[in-house]
């Protein structure tokens, strides 16, 4: 079996730390053949670890220089559009770390060039492929928690990742910092409630040590026809979370996307043997689920969210199956994700309704 040429484009923190990691695992199938950066000493520092790798600085360059089958985009949001419809027409499969672009008629575009083309895209929608949220999708679509009624999402993101860097990247997207986490939050949430037909988002202004942050706690509503996620994004802790909380008519479920574990609760009455059994029912699904993500560790049996993404998007393209995350789900997304931004872009305008207190 012949190897696919992918090329990176983008040589920051997610291609170094992420994709070009995942793409190396897969030496058997992929064969990392270019990284284009407009940096081209980092691009030339990145190249170096993985063997014979050329280096561009412009993308067209590249795409007339190299033989492709896959363009790995890993640039900022900005460009995502401009660059994949570039890779598209050249004849590439396309791979688009979220969000997919900035707007939806990018995303348009995005599809309509591959569409002409007949080539695949693929979203890194990354968190979709936790192994506890793979679980808890098909225990919902069985039924095992009743009918899905809502769900609930917290995340916070240490105050050092971006919040306390005034040149991060992030803090120019609208509505600020949640334009580079909040995809997440969104495509999480579309994958139990979809259509998303309400939108109400309220961003405060917590750290005024950082003038440069819009806002660092955002408290935002999804809702659908018959259940709403209620989603709280904070930048104000050193600490990482991500939790996510299913309910059903029958029962909920804990998601902890850090520990990997999946926690099934029934409560249907404040009995204390109830309440009792539930808990320790509770703690000892914890504690085999950590169990288990220590052992696949040890063994080298664990995979990261994109190592199993990218395996996947590249087995669609050699097998001939569809993208693990479609275009126009990665569409969705940026629809909502607009919703949202243009709410706190109004905020922003109207500083005394955003300050706490």
């Amino acid at each position: 079996m012949s190897r696919l040429n992918v090329a990176v484009v983008g040589a920051g923190f997610i291609a170094s730390r992420k994709h070009l990691p995942a793409l190396q695992g897969l030496k058997s199938k992929v064969h990392i053949a270019a990284i284009c950066d407009q940096n081209l000493a980092q691009a030339t520092g990145l190249a170096r670890q993985y063997g014979n790798t050329h280096v561009y600085q412009d993308v067209s360059e590249m795409l007339a220089k190299e033989k492709l089958d896959i363009v790995n985009v890993c640039t900022p949001p900005a460009t995502h559009a401009d660059v994949s419809v570039k890779a598209i027409q050249a004849g590439c499969n396309v791979l688009i770390e979220k969000p997919m672009a900035l707007h939806p008629s990018e995303c348009d575009a995005i599809i309509q060039a591959s569409k002409l083309r007949g080539v695949k895209v693929c979203v890194a929608h990354s968190d979709l492929f936790y192994p506890p949220f793979i679980k808890a999708k098909n225990m919902v679509a069985k039924g095992e928690i009743g009918q899905f009624t809502g769900m609930r999402i917290f995340l916070s993101t240490p105050t050092s990742y971006m919040t306390s860097r005034e040149e991060h990247w992030a803090h120019r997207l609208p509505g600020g910092v949640i334009g580079e986490t909040g995809p997440h939050l969104v495509y999480m949430t579309l994958a139990y409630i979809n259509p998303i037909t309400s939108v109400l988002a309220q961003g405060f202004k917590r750290l005024p040590d950082f003038p440069w942050s819009t806002f660092e706690d955002y408290r935002i509503e999804l809702a659908g026809e018959k259940a709403a996620s209620t989603v709280t994004s904070i930048y104000t802790s050193k600490q990482w979370a991500a939790l996510v909380d299913l309910w059903g008519t029958e029962g909920g479920l804990t998601l902890d996307l850090e520990s990997m574990t999946l926690v099934r609760h029934r409560r249907p009455s404040l009995n204390p043997l109830t309440i009792a059994k539930s808990q320790i029912q509770a703690s000892l699904q914890s504690v085999g689920d950590t169990v288990l993500t220590g052992l696949n560790l040890a063994v080298g049996r664990y995979k990261k969210t994109h190592d199993v993404l990218i395996e996947s998007f590249v087995n669609s393209i050699l097998k001939k199956t569809d993208s693990p995350v479609p275009p126009e789900e990665g569409k969705e997304a940026v629809r909502v994700m607009n919703l949202i931004a243009s709410q706190l872009e109004a905020q922003k305008a109207q500083p005394s309704s955003v300050v706490d207190g």
